[in-house]
């Protein structure tokens, strides 16, 4: 066990006191030599009820575990390289979390690497800091992996979405990639999960995320890649996997600068949803779509980012109305809100951070108290930071 920063390092910010929707967020730094931080979660790895903070580091290879509420750090793996993402469990049904990853990523190399275990937890997390690795699958390139009830029978798939295709090079990257599902095996001392390929069309894919789209029970897929953002949807409309282009992305004919490269979903005021995108790959766009028949209706809010590079929605204000949290890794360092004010009908944009080099970001109500609160990872600031919602 390795103490870290704790309360006594807690700075308290302004997150948009004047703006009429905004919370103050206190502002947590648990780490400030987490070199080459990628990604970021929330889960309960200790089983005590509290949610705890987990982040990993793709070069040199991290994956660690910040104790709720002292923040203390705890590893998972010291043998993982190239970590790119990770999704938090229960795999095996005893009760506590495990932990999925992908690693061994290089976008340099389209025809290796790209593997997925499962981690399982030791049940000792705190003590035991090598849990054991179970293998799962490996396609080239492995970029984004999420947990999602996508067939509607009341378990998690997981969900893999390679970066580009197999045997893609830059600046074109124009071979199809794999979206690929795998079903949790009942005997888990299987050498390899069973997986089925949902799509292999999308070209450069960066962001995933999950929506019950239509209420059927089924958690549908958001992608964003090359061709903007798809929305992928099992025994829909007459298909196997109905893939529906949602949004055109940003037209621009030289690539790689095109389409889009984060996505999420959130609900828009009066009712109603909308798709937030970070355009175009790793751009400096953000982008809202909304219509009613597809492909939505392109609207840029902001083309200040610098590197863009995490997004996510989420009612921050608990007034049934999601905010647009991002994020950019490039200088100037920028973590902002986007809030949508009804009565100018127009977003609007408050700065939450900017010592903070965002490669990823998650939200979650970690305290209980009904407000969601935030969690970001820098790179090349080495950091990760929490921000405690104080509500209004």
């Amino acid at each position: 066990m390795r103490a870290m920063l704790g309360v006594a390092a807690t700075l308290c910010i302004a997150a948009g006191v004047q703006a009429q929707d905004l919370p103050e967020f206190e502002r947590l730094v648990l780490d400030t030599e987490f070199q080459g931080g990628y990604g970021v979660d929330f889960a309960d790895i200790d089983g005590d009820g509290l949610t705890d903070v987990v982040a990993w580091a793709t070069n040199p290879g991290q994956l660690a575990w910040f104790r709720n509420p002292d923040w203390d750090k705890y590893a998972v793996t010291s043998t993982m390289q190239g970590n790119i993402s990770s999704a938090p469990l229960d795999i095996d049904g005893d009760g506590d979390t495990d932990l999925a990853l992908a690693h061994d990523f290089s976008l340099g190399n389209s025809t290796g690497g790209g593997v997925i275990h499962w981690l399982e937890n030791p049940g000792d997390p705190m003590v035991n800091e090598e849990w054991q690795a179970h293998y799962i699958d490996e396609i080239p390139t492995s970029h984004r992996i999420r947990w999602a009830d996508v067939n509607g029978d009341g378990r998690q798939e997981l969900v893999n979405l390679p970066i580009v295709g197999i045997g893609a090079s830059a600046p074109l990257y124009d071979v199809g990639l794999q979206l690929k599902s795998y079903l949790v095996p009942q005997d888990l001392s299987v050498e390899s999960w069973n997986g089925v390929v949902l799509d292999h069309g999308l070209e450069l894919s960066h962001g995933m995320s999950s929506v019950d789209w239509d209420g059927d029970g089924r958690e549908d897929l958001l992608t964003a890649s090359f061709g903007g953002v798809h929305l992928f949807q099992l025994a829909t409309n007459g298909q196997a996997v109905s893939k529906t282009q949602v949004g055109e992305g940003l037209q621009d004919p030289e690539r790689p600068n095109i389409g889009s490269s984060e996505v999420d979903a959130g609900s828009f005021p009066g009712g109603g949803r909308f798709i937030a995108t970070v355009e175009p790959w790793h751009g400096n766009r953000v982008v809202v779509y909304r219509g009613d028949e597809f492909p939505w209706n392109r609207i840029e809010i902001d083309d200040s980012l610098a590197g863009g590079h995490a997004l996510i929605t989420a009612d921050l204000d608990n007034d049934d109305v999601d905010e647009i949290i991002v994020g950019g890794r490039s200088e100037p360092h920028q973590l902002a809100i986007y809030y949508y004010d009804d009565r100018a009908e127009r977003w609007r944009r408050e700065d939450l951070d900017t010592g903070v080099a965002v490669s990823g970001l998650a939200a979650t109500d970690m305290d209980g108290d009904g407000d969601i609160d935030l969690a970001a990872i820098g790179s090349s600031t080495r950091n990760v930071v929490v921000y405690r919602n104080l509500g209004r």
